[in-house]
């Protein structure tokens, strides 16, 4: 799930209709001042229940939706105090009894609120957590539990702490018997893996940022397991395997394919059981898409700087900032911006063909150099129908996104297509033309995404559904 906050490459030069329906509006009154205002959405994994959960400085109210988000019920109660700043995350119990996750800053309190809206009852759980030599490296809600990924700072080890049913769960998972390697080939320790390379949560089946894909280490969670990818070395994705019911490890590699011209920057993406690898230097760009259960190699695309890009369907963009989007002139152009920058491939799978943002990430603040430490971004990048989500990274600084887009089809042959109108396309433009709005929020359900916000003139939590124009 994650904040709009605002549009890098405002659609509101486009002329849309938005392809939208509203779900739900419920009254909320949530007192001033707006910057104590909070919300999450949760969705029970087992019967597709949502909940709302919206606060003031006061006051935490639980809004439960049907799975055909028709407003059920919704209980309050009161909020943890100051020293919780952020809900961080949530559970849902068998009898589907959400609990929300309230966190300090340094995570080591957590103070939890379940609510039982049958019984009409709240309840209160406080967890401690010391975190001895450890670096915090993601929080999450999946699968109906509550997560928080931490690595030692002195063993080759790996922590999760798992909330469920009013309880939390101490997790290890050894990773001393695999080496990971650097650029150079020299092994790294497992917790430096991350100094330089914040672990970044890639949502499945979604369209997520290529500020987010721009990370050497990444990690997809899915119902009885989490594949971690590292691409620290340039010959080879690193996957590990954790399976959530023994945590046990297994580690697979997949060779990077060699540049005709060097070495260069490289890194991957994981999507439909196929590994998208990207190779790019100032003189060549290679994409190979493999099977990721055996690495075979299915495609792959070469273009070098004399050439044109054969295998994109978008001009070469740069963007800057909010400033107007510039298109390079040529590949040498491109690639020699791409040499400077954190390089990324993400992929959204559409019904008929895999939609595919190429390109890297730079921070042109002040000395204009690679941008390190990313963990998150700041925005929405949306142009046509490529958005990209960077949500709660205050950043100081200015990014510049380079990029191209492409489509291949299900069996990874180029695809020349005019891009559809993405449904996260018509939520930016919907946030840029409405004003009275605070809180909000995205999360994919089902086919479509639904768009969660408060509405501060009317005062209404607002529920509205957005559709690729695929869909049908």
């Amino acid at each position: 799930m994650k904040k709009l906050l605002f549009a890098f490459f405002t659609l509101c030069f486009t002329t849309l209709s938005f392809a939208q329906t509203l779900l739900s509006s419920i009254d909320l009154d949530l007192k001033k001042p707006s910057s104590n205002h909070r919300s999450l959405h949760a969705v029970n994994a087992v019967n597709n229940e949502i909940f709302v959960f919206a606060s003031d400085k006061e006051k935490l109210t639980a809004i439960k939706y049907s799975s055909f988000v028709f407003f059920k019920d919704s209980l309050s109660g009161n909020r943890p105090d100051k020293d919780f700043e952020q809900m961080s995350g949530y559970s849902f119990n068998e009898e589907g009894t959400p609990e929300v996750y309230w966190t300090r800053t340094d995570f080591k309190k957590i103070k939890s609120l379940s609510f039982d809206l049958k019984n009409r009852k709240t309840a209160e759980n406080v967890y401690e957590l010391p975190f001895e030599k450890e670096l915090i490296l993601s929080s999450f809600s999946e699968n109906n539990s509550y997560y928080i990924m931490t690595v030692s700072k002195t063993e080759d080890e790996l922590k999760l702490y798992v909330f469920q049913n009013g309880k939390m769960k101490e997790r290890f998972i050894d990773f001393s018997g695999f080496k990971i390697l650097d650029v150079k080939s020299n092994r790294l320790k497992f917790w430096s893996v991350f100094e330089e390379n914040p672990l970044e949560k890639i949502q499945v089946d979604e369209l997520n940022s290529l500020v987010y894909a721009t990370s050497k280490a990444k990690f997809y969670a899915f119902n009885d397991k989490i594949i971690f990818t590292f691409d620290h070395n340039v010959t080879e994705t690193q996957i590990f395997e954790l399976n959530l019911k023994t945590y046990k490890v297994e580690e697979k590699k997949i060779a990077q394919q060699s540049l005709k011209t060097g070495t260069g920057q490289s890194n991957s993406y994981l999507s439909n059981n196929k590994l998208y690898q990207l190779k790019v230097n100032e003189s060549e760009l290679l994409v190979a898409v493999k099977n990721y259960n055996t690495g075979e190699l299915i495609n792959s695309f070469t273009t070098s700087k004399e050439e044109i890009i054969a295998h994109k369907n978008s001009p070469l963009f740069s963007q800057t900032g909010k400033q107007r989007q510039k298109e390079f002139k040529n590949t040498k152009k491109f690639l020699e911006r791409l040499e400077e920058s954190n390089i990324g491939i993400s992929v959204y799978e559409t019904r008929y063909n895999s939609f595919i943002t190429i390109g890297g990430i730079k921070d042109v603040a002040s000395t204009g150099g690679i941008l390190l430490g990313l963990a998150s971004g700041v925005g929405a990048v949306a142009s046509g129908g490529s958005t990209v989500f960077m949500d709660e990274f205050m950043y100081d600084g200015v990014l510049q996104v380079n990029y191209f887009e492409t489509h291949l089809d299900l069996k990874s042959e180029y695809l020349k297509k005019q891009q559809e109108i993405l449904a996260t396309d018509y939520v930016a433009q919907f946030l840029d033309q409405k004003k009275d709005i605070s809180l909000a929020s995205t999360f994919k359900f089902k086919d479509h995404y639904i768009l969660g916000y408060y509405d501060t003139k009317e005062k209404k939590y607002v529920l509205r559904k957005f559709q690729d124009d695929f869909i049908d």
